[in-house]
């Protein structure tokens, strides 16, 4: 059977500044989900056209409907444009074999790592995001105790972890506030009863606030919160629109694929293409944080002062957030700002 493809074209010159800078073609392959899935196809998509829209750059995307496809359209990629990018964990393998395949074509690998000369990967510092969110859990919590449920114990993950419970940490030293960290794991990313009973859990051990790193499973925790009622709130990663709504999740901190996909085509455009790893953190704006209505009812002025000063001081290189379990025994937060 002939594999189905969608193709939609995209070209963007810009009428001056740029005459002197090389152009060229950018294919960007989705996975199953498509464009309008919310996620990381849209997200990347938007980052490549406003890289159109700025650069020199013909943007073209090729729809994948079934996994089976995937090699094969990242090959059509390959053989039709001068970068290839593709996003998301599920698609890190076939890029891989893509890259030995062709290996004078290159590829632009969004949140996912291998190791590759014509790779270039694109990754995020997680423990920047699981940071914002620990100093939004402890301005937030009247019990004194937070807590976050991870799905599966990846170095990404943790990573979040490493950064929230800093977060945590800073806020309280610098209020004067003991706060308490619990956590819970799930063991898999797609079992949404597990993340519930881990949830319900920390709940009822007095945590009235859980970050969840979950996947799938997250859907549990917020169902844990709801059931719970009252102060039980969940914060999230990259959640889906629809639970934004549930009433007691307060925000969701979102990778910002767009910026991710933008920045990379701009080193492209102003250095050439270099293959290897980048890291995008809060000073390149790639985190935001998607708020409920919820959330500003429980965060004073100089609650969300203090967030804006310590996020500063990150963004500034002066406060590094750390991202394993030694540099976390050894973070020490600055006692006054």
């Amino acid at each position: 059977m002939k594999k189905a493809i969608v193709v939609f074209w995209f070209s963007l010159m810009l009428l001056s500044g740029l005459s002197s800078a090389e152009s060229f073609n950018v294919l960007f392959v989705t996975d199953v989900g498509g464009l309008g899935d919310g996620n990381l196809n849209d997200g990347c998509w938007l980052g490549v056209q406003r890289a159109a829209k700025e650069f020199n750059i013909k943007a073209k995307v090729i729809q994948s409907f079934r996994q089976e496809d995937y090699l094969a359209n990242i090959s059509d990629g390959a053989k039709q444009g001068d970068i290839v990018m593709v996003a998301g964990l599920l698609m890190s393998d076939v890029v891989a074999k893509a890259a030995l395949m062709y290996p004078k074509s290159q590829f632009v690998l969004i949140d996912a790592l291998i190791d590759a000369p014509n790779v270039k990967c694109v990754l995020f510092k997680e423990e920047e995001g699981g940071f914002w969110a620990g100093l939004v859990a402890a301005a937030v919590t009247g019990s004194g105790k937070v807590g976050y449920v991870v799905g599966m114990k990846t170095s990404q993950a943790m990573r979040f972890v490493f950064g929230y419970e800093a977060g945590v940490r800073g806020y309280s030293i610098l209020k004067g506030k003991d706060v308490k960290v619990l956590g819970a794991y799930v063991g898999t990313l797609n079992d949404a009863g597990k993340g519930k009973e881990v949830s319900l859990s920390l709940f009822n051990q007095g945590v009235d606030v859980v970050f969840q790193i979950a996947g799938r499973s997250g859907s549990g925790v917020i169902e844990a919160a709801k059931e719970r009622g009252g102060r039980s709130f969940v914060i999230g990663v990259d959640l889906d629109p629809e639970l934004m709504g549930s009433g007691n999740v307060l925000a969701s901190i979102s990778r910002k694929v767009d910026v991710a996909a933008y920045l990379s085509l701009k080193d492209i455009f102003n250095g050439g293409f270099k293959g290897g790893v980048s890291r995008l953190g809060l000073r390149e704006g790639g985190f935001d944080l998607v708020e409920t209505k919820i959330l500003r009812g429980f965060l004073s002025q100089e609650d969300l002062d203090l967030i804006e000063r310590l996020k500063g001081l990150v963004i500034d290189g002066v406060l590094v957030v750390p991202s394993s379990e030694e540099e976390l025994a050894k973070f020490v937060p600055p006692k006054s700002l």
